[in-house]
């Protein structure tokens, strides 16, 4: 019987590989109306011409209400946003979550010089809540006109390699693995003590000298979440809604324990009696969506995460 926040980060993790099934869904249509449709990428070539994930893709955009969109009729075809305005073509790693869900999708497998319709339904964009300030309704369709122009080809990040346990830090333990994974011999002693900057045993991500990515450890990221917390949340409550509709097979507004059952099975998983009776709290025999947010909420009071791994034990005890 799993207890309490074993279930939760459980859950979290289902939500997780939900969402990526979720990103693969059909729904987004790609039309390429300017430019090249077929491109590939040579590994190594520091010059990509292909949107692949994780590559950093720069492009210009305007997005308007799409003409499929089941909204008030008067909207179609209201601008919404364009980098244009803005004179600026924003880039950033595709597929990490840094857009909506449909755009992420959308911009994967486009070449360089290319520009294309991205159509993105409902609930891979702003998802139940919308944007109501800017005209974006939980029913509305938006239309990506983009043009790709420039890619670069993922950053290395061998900091997050090494961090097996995900906890931000890398201890001697986590280290010496990794090293040991490669065939490589290493001084941990030497590295620590040219690492290490502040002698606290573990290798900080702020003192690591290799190459670590886009990806910012969870302090940095709350400080921007504290700067728009108001946005922050909407868009938790957007992703969260966004797999409650996609699990929601029947579009009735609640989940059933056999939906939910269908979820599990297509990652490769099998649902406990005990992860639905959490989910299922006032035990009606569905999940709504007040209850589907609220299955989490063990994780954020600060629980143990029973996935963590410590390896304090590693730095002062020999290994065999």
């Amino acid at each position: 019987m799993m207890n309490c926040h074993s279930t939760s980060v459980l859950f979290l993790a289902v939500l997780a590989a939900i969402a990526s099934l979720t990103f693969a869904s059909s729904d987004v249509k790609v039309i390429v109306y300017d430019g090249p449709t077929k491109c590939t990428n040579i590994k190594g070539d520091e010059k990509p011409t292909k949107v692949e994930p994780d590559y950093i893709a720069s492009f210009h955009f305007t997005v308007t209400i799409d003409e499929s969109s089941s909204g008030a009729q008067d909207t179609i075809g209201k601008k919404i946003e364009s980098s244009r305005d803005k004179g600026v073509a924003p880039s950033f790693p595709v597929g990490q979550g840094k857009v909506i869900a449909g755009l992420d999708q959308g911009l994967i497998g486009l070449c360089k010089g290319s520009s294309a319709y991205i159509i993105v339904p409902p609930h891979l964009g702003y998802g139940r809540m919308g944007k109501p300030e800017q005209g974006v309704m939980s029913d509305t369709t938006l239309r990506y006109d983009v043009e790709i122009v420039h890619i670069q080809p993922p950053v290395p990040n061998d900091f997050v390699k090494i961090d097996s346990n995900k906890d931000w830090k890398i201890s001697k333990g986590e280290a010496k693995r990794y090293f040991e994974g490669l065939g490589q011999a290493i001084n941990l002693d030497s590295l620590w003590k040219e690492e290490d900057k502040d002698g606290d045993g573990y290798i900080q991500w702020e003192e690591f000298s290799g190459p670590k990515g886009n990806e910012e450890p969870p302090k940095k990221q709350t400080q921007q979440q504290q700067q728009q917390p108001q946005q922050t949340e909407s868009e938790r409550i957007n992703d969260i809604a966004t797999i409650f509709q996609n699990i929601d097979i029947d579009k009735d507004g609640k989940i059933s324990r056999a939906e939910l059952t269908d979820a599990f099975k297509a990652l490769g998983q099998e649902m406990t009696d005990g992860f639905w009776k959490e989910s299922d709290p006032d035990g009606d025999g569905y999940v709504l969506f007040e209850e589907f947010i609220g299955s989490d909420k063990g994780t954020e009071r600060g629980e143990d995460n029973d996935f963590g791994e410590d390896d304090s034990d590693l730095d002062t005890k020999p290994e065999l």
